[in-house]
């Protein structure tokens, strides 16, 4: 400024004498003098505001808020109001999850105001430094301080902006719907329900990996974004940011069914299913699945193996159910010829009245009451059997066994058969007769059971039965009177003989 006054008084100088011609130099000098005056008034008003002027520091970011993975960009603004060129030392305070993409701490030169030539006025310099600012995985959501110091010497300038890190907050809750106390049988149908929340202030695409058990099949279309491979199920579900205190809740549903042949070969008739999930990486405990089914023995016992004609014995029915599931029975036991079913009296009148109810609707069978041993474990209702010629059919339902700290205590059930030998046929003395039993599980085919074999006899005195003896006795009264008829006939012509010859 100095210099530029001194110019504009050598410049008046030099045009001194032309301006002497057109006016008085005490004229001249006077105009100069106040020039001169203004200049150095202004220079030294300039030089004033120079010394009482401050340096500016702000901060500011493109975003208030910046979620894990992604950057947000900072703004350093230094503004400089003094006629001349400052260097200063610049640092920046950030948290330990943020990461710059350059140099937190830096030497700068800050330019010189501009001065307005119109007005005199100093324009301060503004200079900005821009840092990317990257929030890394780990911590939780928070409102965070950036600061920033500059340092001109001995006088430091400070500024804060605030900045939300903003994470998500992911939990995931799996269950299994449909399978009551976990436990469910071949062909049964169920569903996984996978839920994914999330509680955090940013929104997560959640990768989801779930390897199903073997003989489990999907029974619906997957969920869109998800595909399989094998029995490997694959996808990403989008979790949103929570709102306010209420999280976010996103619920993946996959119907499924297990094989009808999930339990062919095993012999306990149990198996624990177990698939494997991962969400975000982490594994979930996932619900097993108890695979069981009905375990049905049946066997036919008989509590003699010879008969005499007429002679009625019992034929019992074992049906055992060591399965931890339930099941319908149907046993069908096949008489012989030769063994015929014993009914009392009034029992037959009450079968021939169920009959006659019951026709229409089993096509002319009989229903007849058996009876029924209890077992520990058994159910306690009697048994109806409906008859068709010499097959006599009953339909059990068969409790599942229960569990005991030492074992299984299986479901048993026990029917009484009476029945009666019938005379062997053809006049034998004897003959060997079979009763068989099979049985069947729901809709299942029929399995044969293990045959018993009775032998029935004719009663026998002296290697001949009863019949023989009656048809002996017979003959024999029959010979006895003939021969008495004979004897008196003939005691009657010798009386005869006598009286005439007399």
């Amino acid at each position: 400024m100095k210099k530029r006054n001194m110019l504009l008084l050598a410049l008046l100088l030099a045009l001194a004498p032309a301006a002497g011609s057109a006016q008085d130099l005490p004229e001249l000098f006077e105009d100069v003098y106040e020039s001169i005056g203004e200049g150095l008034a202004q220079g030294a008003g300039l030089a004033a505001n120079s010394l009482g002027e401050e340096l500016t520091l702000t901060l500011a970011t493109d975003s208030a808020r910046v979620e894990e993975g992604k950057s947000v960009v900072l703004t350093v603004t230094a503004g400089n109001p003094l006629a001349r060129e400052v260097s200063v030392g610049m640092t920046l305070e950030l948290p330990e999850r943020l990461r710059a993409s350059e140099e937190t701490a830096w030497e700068a030169t800050l330019p010189a105001a501009q001065l307005d030539e119109e007005t005199g006025e100093l324009t301060p310099s503004v200079t900005t430094f821009t840092r990317e600012l990257t929030l890394l995985p780990g911590g939780g959501s928070e409102q965070a301080v950036i600061g920033s110091e500059l340092e001109m010497g001995t006088r430091f300038y400070r500024a804060q902006t605030p900045l939300a890190l903003c994470v998500p907050d992911v939990s995931v809750n799996a269950s299994v719907e449909g399978a009551e106390n976990h436990r469910m049988q071949p062909g049964d149908a169920f569903a996984y329900r996978i839920e994914i929340a999330n509680a955090g202030d940013a929104p997560k695409d959640v990768a989801v990996e779930m390897v199903l058990p073997q003989d489990v099949t999907l029974t619906a279309q997957l969920p869109e974004g998800f595909a399989q491979a094998g029995s490997v199920i694959r996808g990403k579900v989008y979790a949103q940011a929570a709102d306010g205190d209420e999280p976010s809740s996103a619920v993946i549903t996959l119907p499924a069914v297990i094989a009808q042949n999930a339990l062919e070969g095993d012999e306990d008739a149990h198996r624990l299913m177990a698939g494997t999930l991962r969400v975000d990486g982490e594994r979930v405990p996932l619900e097993r699945i108890e695979v069981c089914d009905a375990k049905i023995n049946a066997r036919l016992l008989a509590d003699t193996e010879r008969l005499e004609a007429g002679e009625e014995t019992t034929l019992s029915v074992v049906v055992v159910n060591s399965g931890l599931a339930a099941a319908d029975v149907r046993l069908s036991c096949m008489l012989p010829d030769g063994l015929s079913l014993a009914v009392a009296e009034d029992e037959q009148q009450e079968a021939t009245a169920a009959e006659v109810q019951a026709a229409p609707m089993n096509g002319g069978g009989d229903d007849l009451p058996m009876t029924g041993t209890a077992v520990p474990g058994q159910l306690q209702a009697t048994p109806v059997m409906t008859r068709h010629d010499r097959t006599l059919v009953f339909d059990l339902h068969m409790d599942a066994a229960d569990e005991a700290s030492d074992g299984v205590i299986a479901c048993t059930r026990v029917i009484e058969i009476p029945v009666v030998a019938d005379t062997p046929q053809d006049n034998l003395g004897e003959q060997l007769v079979g009763a068989s039993l099979a049985w069947s599980v729901g809709e299942e085919q029929m399995q044969l059971g293990e045959a018993v074999a009775m032998r029935v006899v004719r009663p026998e005195f002296l290697g001949m039965s009863r019949a023989d003896w009656n048809g002996v006795f017979w003959a024999s009264v029959l010979l006895v009177v003939t021969v008495l008829c004979l004897y008196v006939a003939v005691r009657r012509e010798s009386k005869e003989e006598d009286f005439c010859c007399e």
